[in-house]
């Protein structure tokens, strides 16, 4: 698949993998702050079992409601919508026509619901898995259809996608 830019999260995991995907290329890799992943306090980093435990409350809220999940005044999911259109101002400015995103679970699901119309409460309508590969086209006036979602044949075959 060609790409005329690749854009990136500067967090370890997905800037490596960009790294790897973008070897070689000619055009730089643009790492951007809007494609961190969600910060989500206390429950960051924590196994599931754990914070059902010891944070009941809150996981259920971020597991069963996570628009509506806080911390000390803050939604890190309405946060992160924000961040999304951040991101997506700051790609489709990029002269070019086709883009490479590498990033993290849930700022990928910001992504596609922000690109798609979709508020914060349909966040977990979206289900991506690591390696996934979704594609949108964006018309002229910046609006999106959605190609494919979370095509994963490639990482299970020697599945080549035809663009």
């Amino acid at each position: 698949m060609h790409f005329d830019q690749c854009f990136s999260s500067p967090i370890s995991r997905a800037k490596t993998t960009a790294e790897v995907l973008w070897q070689g290329r000619e055009e730089p890799l643009v790492f951007l702050d809007s494609l961190k992943e969600a910060h989500l306090f206390f429950l960051e980093g924590m196994k599931n079992v754990d914070a059902k435990v010891i944070y009941p409350k809150e996981y259920i809220t971020w597991r069963e409601d996570p628009a509506n999940f806080y911390v000390n005044g803050v939604y890190p999911l309405r946060r992160l919508w924000a961040t999304a259109r951040d991101a997506w101002r700051e790609i489709l400015s990029t002269p070019g026509e086709s883009f490479l995103v590498v990033t993290h679970k849930s700022i990928v699901r910001a992504l596609i619901c922000t690109a798609l119309g979709l508020p914060p409460e349909r966040f977990r309508s979206i289900d991506v898995n690591n390696g996934g590969i979704s594609t949108f086209v964006f018309n002229k006036r910046g609006e999106a259809m959605l190609n494919s979602l979370n095509m994963t044949a490639h990482m299970y075959s020697d599945h080549v996608y035809l663009s």
